[in-house]
């Protein structure tokens, strides 16, 4: 009897494992992002139509709101770099243009709901048509990250449109400052190995934990963020005198001499900034010589770095996010940074992360890690909901 049982476990065990092993190779790959990205995409079911032209005539400004680090461009334009610029305005008509001169970028437009794509429009007007009459509102995000400065011109109606004065301000703004899981690198994705051109089809600022936290507190945000930064060192120890530290004051990063546009202070800045700086070996050449070295340093970067940010947003309040998977030096140096600035007086809170499943592009943040660290953040937050 027990020979006869044993022979049944193991025949069944050998089964499951075949069973498992087929399922592997026969469950369908992740589809990959769609390339390449339309230069046009319009959403289903949208009344208008769209289509790029060369830079018009005789067309009125609209007054617009702005979010974003940016500087003046020509004839009243913003020259950005920066992610998740963004622009709105409200107006009266049935017709609306934007104007670019931006070979780099993604670009979500929506009108009443209704949204249309662009990429890398070029030096021409998107001119959007057949709007039903009345009033409306517009925004114009960039979504994609830029390697280097683009403009937008703004936007303009014709004679037969109205301008209107664009909506006021959310009550609240909160910044972000980090590296590229800030920044949504390749989110919508749902694979590891990517080309260039996934990676860029793959990308939506808009839909990063930033945004989502954002929207969920009734705030607008502002991004400060890019691939591969961090504090102390840069991944891979790369452009040692490009770090976040370094470029952070810039309106533009390529562009060091072009002065920034006034913006409005912020209420939250969340600062995750380690991950580049703990997640890769360290170069002979440079001056740590092992993680636990670097986190002595890193800790009281990150305190004077939030100091100085708290310094230029009176009253605002500071976050510190951890991606704790990087290891127990990176939570260290969060939790020594957090004391410094309890020490100091400044108003803050640390939020170290589970480790997320990085199932996007290059072991990006998938949606569902930026779903959980927007998460992590307003449970941080949940006592500022109503502005306290």
């Amino acid at each position: 009897m027990r020979s006869g049982w044993t022979r049944e476990v193991v025949i069944g065990l050998a089964c499951s494992v075949l069973i498992a092993i087929v399922a592997l190779y026969v469950r369908p790959c992740p589809a990959r992002p769609v390339t390449p990205v339309p230069q046009i995409a319009l959403a289903e079911n949208t009344a208008f139509s769209a289509r790029l032209v060369p830079w018009q005539q005789n067309l009125g400004p609209l007054p617009a709101a702005i979010t974003g680090r940016a500087a003046p461009g020509p004839d009243g334009g913003y020259r950005h770099e920066w992610p998740a610029f963004h622009a709105v305005a409200r107006f009266e008509g049935t017709s609306v243009s934007l104007r670019f001169d931006d070979s780099l970028s993604r670009w979500r437009v929506d009108i009443d709901g209704s949204a249309v794509e662009i990429s890398r429009p070029g030096l021409r007007d998107l001119l959007i048509e057949g709007i039903k009459p009345g009033r409306h509102e517009i925004r114009a995000e960039k979504i994609s990250e830029s390697p280097g400065p683009a403009l937008f011109g703004g936007f303009f109606i014709n004679d037969a449109g109205r301008d209107l004065a664009p909506p006021e301000p959310a009550p609240r703004l909160i910044e972000f400052i980090g590296d590229s899981d800030t920044v949504g690198f390749a989110n919508t994705a749902e694979r590891r190995d990517c080309t260039e051109d996934e990676i860029y089809a793959a990308t939506d600022t808009s839909r990063s934990f930033g945004p989502q936290v954002a929207r969920a507190l009734g705030a607008d945000y502002r991004i400060i963020a890019r691939s591969g930064i961090g504090l102390l060192r840069n991944y891979g120890g790369a452009d040692p005198e490009r770090t976040m530290g370094q470029l952070y004051p810039l309106a533009l990063p390529a562009d060091p001499q072009a002065p920034a546009l006034p913006q409005r202070p912020a209420d939250i800045i969340v600062i995750g900034l380690g991950s580049n700086v703990f997640g890769s070996p360290l170069d002979p050449q440079e001056r740590w010589t092992d993680n636990s070295d670097l986190a002595r340093d890193f800790g009281p970067a990150l305190a004077d770095f939030a100091r100085a940010r708290a310094q230029e947003n009176p009253g605002a309040l500071v976050v510190l996010l951890g991606f704790g998977e990087y290891g127990p030096e990176l939570v260290e140096a969060h939790h020594r940074a957090a004391a410094l600035l309890d020490e100091r007086g400044i108003a803050n809170r640390l939020v170290v992360l589970d480790k997320p499943q990085r199932n996007a592009c290059l072991w990006h943040p998938s949606a569902s890690d930026h779903a959980m660290i927007a998460e992590a953040l307003l449970a941080a937050l949940k006592d500022t909901a109503q502005g306290g």
